[in-house]
Parts: structure tokens; C-alpha cells; sequence
């Protein structure tokens, strides 16, 4: 099944967001974009207690009526919160003459911005969307990965954004991804789980200082059995590879639904169902393990045949 909405991160830093409504539903959208950098105007006669606060720390912009196409137009985003089917069918319109996005609350028919289920570890963030079909779902997911996500994990994250330089200049280009790898699967992400930061902290820039020289490389070669070409039959196992892998050795015509599963960068290698061009494809798959990558090689072939 197709995606009708893509997700994308926008950059928000001064970017203007309008708000029509200032009731209740308004006062949610202004929580939320106040998450972020944008400068917010609010669209309403009046405020209510909390919006009003907001306008008095200076936090948001307050615009009374009438809305105009012209003030869409100088917003890169509008929330259209007033809860009503008309006014929101117009304010629709009127941002599709704009050319500009809107979210309709609630009213997922008249959206070209869909608002996701957010879980916030700034700069770490998870948004999870279902096209306006079950947003319940798409809430109680949200409470899973709440759950699986230490609540200060961003601090974790933006400490490896302030070392990223560092391991550009210090950690061959070769080399890269295995440490990065190891920092958040291994030893430091599991020192700052257990709230040792600084130990967590020292221990990357000890390997960066010895150019990640003592991190073993886990270059292996990964069998992914699929006699059937679907997705939904993939092991957790078979999707941790795919999701870990540097290179993807897939049969043409057969395999390619399963590709969705693997890293979106990760190089990919088609071979045919012919007879011996598996095992052409096999040997270079080994050749690039041999280099020090992480291969998958996906076949219909028993892996027990082939190892």
C-alpha cells in the first residue's frame, strides 16, 4: 500500500505559523508549535486564558479578524482550529489558493499537512502518523516507544551531534559507521542507561582519540531465507540485518518488496534466478565482508546449503 502523506522534518527556525481558532483546539496546536522555533500568530476575537498568557509572555502573535488569503500566504504553516466543518472547508480553500499547507483539526479530509503522534527526546524525535485513519493507534504506540525511550536520551543524542565533527576529522571514513554503531549499541549507550553519563561520555572520546582503533569490527556476512518474496514474513532477526547492512544482495524480480525492510543508503545488488548467478553474487558478497562491511545476502536457497 502506498503512502497518500510523506513524512518529512520541517526546519521551523523563524518560520511563520498561523493558528485560526482561540478556543481549546487552538490552544493544543500552540502547545505543540511552541515545542519548536517558529514565530506564531493566532487568528481569533478572542483568546482564551491560556492563548492569553502565551500572547503576554510574547510568545505568540494575536491577529483579530477577518482572515485573508494574503496572511496564509505569509505563513509556511496554518492550523485551522475552530472546530467548525464550514469555517474549516474555507480555510481549506483558501490555503490551496495560498499555496500553502494546513492541518484542519480533526478533519483529516481537508488536510494537506497531517499532524503525527510525537515523542520528544530533542533532537531525538519520533513522529508517527496514520493518515487520519486511527489516530487512537497512532496514540498508543506513541506510549510504547514513551516507554522504551529514556526520558533523557536526547542528551545522549546531542552529545554524539557535538562529537560528529570529531569523528570526521579522527575516525577513518571507513571506519565510521561501526563507531557509531558501537556508541549506541554498546558500551556507552549502555553506561548512560544506567545514568552513568560522564562515564558514557568518556568513553567515546577515548575512542575517538584512539581513532576507534579498539572497536572491533563486526563485519559479517547475514543469510536472509525468503521463499516467499513478502515483507510481512521477515524475522525481527532478518530486519535488524537489513536495517544494519552496508550492502544488499537481492534476487531481481523476486526479492524487492523486502528491500523496503533495509536501510535506505545501503548499496544494493541485484542478481538473477539463473543457474549459477547466485553464486557469482555470493562470492562478491563474502568479498565485501572481507573488506569489512556488514552484507546481507537475501535467497530463496536454504542458507544452510550455502554457508
Amino acid at each position: 500500500m502506498s503512502m497518500n502523506n510523506f513524512p518529512m522534518f520541517l526546519r521551523m527556525v523563524d518560520r511563520q505559523v498561523l493558528i485560526i481558532g482561540g478556543g481549546e483546539q487552538a490552544t493544543q496546536k500552540a502547545r505543540l508549535m511552541l515545542k519548536t522555533n517558529a514565530q506564531i500568530s493566532v487568528v481569533a476575537q478572542e483568546l482564551e486564558p491560556e492563548l492569553a498568557r502565551y500572547l503576554a509572555e510574547g510568545r505568540i502573535h494575536h491577529i483579530t479578524p477577518p482572515l485573508t488569503v494574503e496572511m496564509m500566504r505569509n505563513a509556511q504553516l496554518v492550523f485551522s482550529a475552530t472546530g467548525d466543518v464550514a469555517e474549516g472547508a474555507t480555510h481549506a480553500e483558501m490555503a490551496k489558493e495560498s499555496n500553502t499547507l494546513i492541518n484542519v483539526v480533526d478533519m483529516p479530509e481537508f488536510c494537506e499537512a497531517m499532524t503525527p503522534s510525537i515523542v520528544d527526546r530533542a533532537p531525538l524525535v519520533v513522529a508517527i502518523g496514520t493518515e487520519g485513519d486511527a489516530p487512537v493507534l497512532g496514540r498508543q504506540i506513541k506510549t510504547a516507544i514513551e516507554v522504551m525511550l529514556e526520558p533523557d536520551l536526547g542528551q545522549f543524542a546531542a552529545f554524539a551531534g557535538r562529537m560528529r565533527q570529531r569523528v570526521a576529522q579522527m575516525v577513518p571514513e571507513n571506519q565510521r559507521r561501526n563507531f557509531w554503531r558501537w556508541v549506541f549499541a554498546d558500551a556507552p549507550r549502555k553506561a548512560f542507561q544506567i545514568g552513568a553519563r560522564e562515564r558514557a561520555y568518556g568513553l567515546v572520546e577515548d575512542q575517538i582519540a584512539v581513532k576507534g582503533a579498539e572497536i572491533v569490527n563486526e563485519s559479517r556476512l547475514v543469510f536472509v531465507h525468503a521463499s516467499e518474496p513478502n515483507s510481512d514474513l521477515r524475522t525481527l532477526r532478518d530486519v535488524k540485518a537489513l536495517q544494519e547492512a552496508d550492502h544488499v544482495f537481492y534476487e531481481r524480480g523476486f526479492h524487492e518488496e523486502i528491500l523496503e525492510l533495509a536501510r535506505r543508503d545501503a548499496a544494493r545488488a541485484a542478481y538473477g534466478g539463473g543457474e549459477g548467478q547466485g553464486e557469482t553474487a555470493l562470492s562478491e558478497a563474502r568479498k565485501m565482508v572481507s573488506y569489512g562491511h556488514e552484507v546481507v545476502f537475501i535467497t530463496r536457497a536454504d542458507p544452510a546449503d550455502l554457508s
